[in-house]
């Protein structure tokens, strides 16, 4: 990309110099500026996310739990993209079906550098490069699709600077620490741009064919929910020019570089398709998420400013408009482009508050969050807002010729003065708080005390409170001590940052004054203030300053139940109400839980009666590690067991050597039958067999592309016939 963007400056005649006592300036010293201009702002106003190595308060825990998950898995000899995390809520795979490439990379770099720098410095260190490079990235792409220099150096001068009120789109409230920390859309935002430029590119020339695979590919690894906004997007840029001599090679162009594509990433979406069931969608997520907001709402967003420009002159808004009634008065094929995608993606983001169940026609639309498509209309406003700069640059040529460049400077300069000024202020305050919340975690010498004795206790999870009750109070700065729990792998019950697994809405109804809700969690152990009244069954195990250490009594991760009836369904919603009933009744008291059959084609109720152990009996944890339990059981009659974590199907569980079938229970555990007597119990978690043949199958088909990839164009040409000249543009 590097040298693509120098033969770009190359081709513009860069040609500054000095003559007769006046510097004059062409249009490419202006489109150096207008990359330098937010490039070097953000290096220096974003400095802190690569100096200041804390803990993070959001999404991007869960993303270096990932990489410090993939890093462990390498480590052992583990599946690196299908591996068991148990310090995730209650248990669950996430590399099985999360985009998973952006977290390899930070484990493949340490690698590499042969573990001189540690994981959480490469891991600030590649997004801060994401940070300060998308400009980089915008200006590619658009010059690649064939915008002017000027039309895609303003653009890429205005992509880092949206500002809007935390909508979760490219603005870059969604990635710096005092945000949201979206990980995987930080990528997914260049990835989107360097493929949308790679694929029209391959669609209306025919060349290219490798860097719109590889493209396509990676993004798909590393964002699923904008490969999809990418894919209607093509449709979108597919009917931009089109005529009846270039529709089906345009078309057939668009399908190879989508099929190859596809099976090289089949390892990762086809066992999604396959393990959906088993990905969690919270009902208890706001409600907007996954309606959006509706076009009453967006289009006054959009009109008043606060969709660009929140809290600020409107400057991008103001260019947008310029972009919107410059594409339109001279519509050209770059016009109808941006526009083409601006206004899918603007129809598409009003969601289902707009659309109702017109909404669900698109695919995969059950779980689909429908505020996140912002992401496509965030994409054609930064060509657009490239048009409009375009259209100012052109409006400064009749008067100005001989003074263009200057006048241009001082334009851009202008231009960026309100949205540099904001963001500034913005990045400040987060310093600010970054700064405040190192301090405190330094200073806290007694949570490192704690910390410590948790890693050196016996296997059991950690309860620190939660986000409706005094958790909310142990803090440090603006990070809480359950935070921490994640940050250092320390299984919990803690509050979920995504709601991944199918039982992970179980935690926010945890009572910490019921004892059966330890014992089914198997929360052993809790960290409270000191000072606060704990109930009387937590056993104080160590005490500092300001905390205090307990243990509670648990049955560890396995234990001996009854089974007092089956439920199937097909339907998460149920799960989750059945669960509930029955974690807020008497049941967990008494040890009485549900077998579930799940999914199920048939909803209803079925005799599932299995009892528990009588007399006790005896579970002895040998081995507890991830994605591994090893115990040693034992009852005098036939029982039934729930090992306590996550149910998924990946589960293996062998009875002395031989297979055992394993089944749901309440809250969406695992479950097991065993005989009389004593045995030897194993569960692992282990990817689908299939899994590691479509990986050498994608990588296989990777490398053919690589070595035939020229012949791509041969086929073009079988393929347009002799109308091929036709087809081209």
């Amino acid at each position: 990309m590097t040298m693509s963007i120098r033969r770009a400056f190359i081709s513009d005649r860069i040609d500054c110099r000095v003559s007769n006592d006046a510097v004059t300036y062409n249009s490419s010293c202006v489109v150096v500026l207008l990359l330098l201009i937010p490039i070097l702002f953000n290096a220096v106003t974003l400095l802190p996310e690569l100096s200041r190595p804390i803990p993070s308060l959001n999404d991007n825990a869960v993303h270096f739990l990932l990489i410090q998950g993939i890093s462990r898995a390498w480590a052992t000899g583990d599946n690196l993209i299908d591996h068991w995390n148990p310090e995730l809520e209650l248990g669950f795979p996430i590399a099985s079906t999360y985009q998973h490439l952006p977290h390899l990379t930070v484990v493949l770099l340490h690698r590499i550098l042969l573990g001189q720098f540690e994981l959480l410095t490469l891991f600030n260190l590649i997004r801060y490069l994401l940070l300060v490079g998308f400009p980089l990235s915008v200006y590619w792409s658009m010059r690649r699709i064939g915008f002017s220099s000027i039309a895609a150096g303003v653009a890429a001068a205005s992509a880092t600077l949206i500002s809007a009120d935390h909508h979760y789109g490219f603005e870059y409230d969604s990635y710096i620490w005092r945000g949201f920390g979206m990980y995987s859309q930080l990528w997914a935002m260049h990835l989107s741009f360097l493929s949308l430029g790679c694929l029209i590119h391959v669609m209306r020339t025919g060349q290219g064919y490798l860097g719109a695979i590889v493209a396509a590919s990676t993004l798909v690894l590393s964002h699923l929910l904008y490969s999809f906004i990418m894919g209607l997007t093509m449709v979108a840029s597919l009917l931009v020019g089109i005529r009846r001599d270039n529709v089906r090679l345009r078309i057939m162009r668009l399908l190879i570089v989508a099929g190859v594509s596809a099976v090289i990433t089949s390892y990762f979406w086809l066992p999604f398709v396959l393990f959906n069931p088993f990905l969690g969608f919270s009902p208890y997520l706001q409600r907007w998420k996954y309606d959006s907001f509706g076009a009453h709402a967006i289009l006054g967003w959009l009109i008043n400013g606060d969709l660009l420009d929140f809290d600020r002159l409107p400057v991008l808004t103001a260019l947008l408009a310029l972009g919107i009634a410059s594409a339109v008065a001279r519509r050209g094929r770059h016009g109808a482009l941006g526009l083409s995608i601006f206004g899918m993606w603007l129809l598409l983001f009003f969601g289902r508050v707009t659309w109702g169940a017109l909404a669900d026609l698109i695919p995969m639309h059950k779980g689909m969050l429908y505020h996140r498509f912002i992401g496509g209309v965030n994409i054609g406003a930064i060509m657009l807002i490239g048009l409009g700069g375009e259209w100012l640059w052109h409006l400064l040529s009749p008067a100005v010729t001989r003074w263009r460049g200057a006048v241009g400077v001082c334009a851009v300069v202008v231009l960026l003065i309100p949205p540099l000024a904001e963001r500034r202020h913005f990045y400040a305050l987060n310093a600010q708080w970054m700064e405040r919340t190192q301090r405190a975690v330094d200073a806290d010498a007694d949570a490192r005390t704690i910390l410590a004795a948790l890693k050196d206790l016996p296997p059991g999870r950690t309860y620190v409170g939660l986000r409706a009750n005094w958790g909310k109070t142990v803090q440090f700065g603006d990070l809480h001590f359950y935070d921490l729990l994640t940050f250092y792998r320390i299984p919990a019950v803690s509050p979920p940052y995504s709601g991944f697994s199918l039982n992970s809405d179980m935690i926010w109804h945890f009572d910490d004054r019921d004892p059966a809700h330890y014992n089914v969690f198997n929360a052993r152990y809790v960290v409270a203030p000191a000072g606060l009244a704990m109930p009387e069954f937590l056993r104080p195990l160590e005490r500092t300053g300001r905390y205090t250490l307990y243990e509670a009594k648990t049955d560890g991760y396995a234990g001996f139940v009854n089974i007092v009836r089956g439920i199937r369904t097909d339907s998460q919603a149920t799960l989750l109400d059945e669960n509930r009933r029955w974690l807020e009744g008497p049941d967990p008291a008494a040890g009485r839980f549900i077998r579930y059959e799940y999914p199920s084609p048939d909803e209803g109720y079925f005799d599932a009666s299995g009892p528990g152990c009588p007399d006790g009996g005896r579970i002895t944890e040998e081995q507890i590690l991830p994605g591994r339990l090893d115990l040693q059981v034992e009852c005098a009659h036939a029982a039934t067991i729930a090992i306590k974590t996550t149910y998924h199907p990946n589960w293996h569980v062998t009875i002395d050597g031989r297979d055992a079938r394993p089944f749901m229970v309440s809250p969406s555990f695992i479950g097991v039958e065993v005989s009389a007597g004593p045995h030897r119990l194993t569960a692992i978690y282990r990817p689908p067999w299939y899994k590691t043949g479509l990986l050498w199958l994608g990588a296989v088909t990777l490398l053919l592309t690589v070595l035939v990839g020229s012949r791509f164009a041969g086929l073009d040409a079988r393929m347009a016939g002799p109308s091929r000249s036709a087809g081209q543009g």
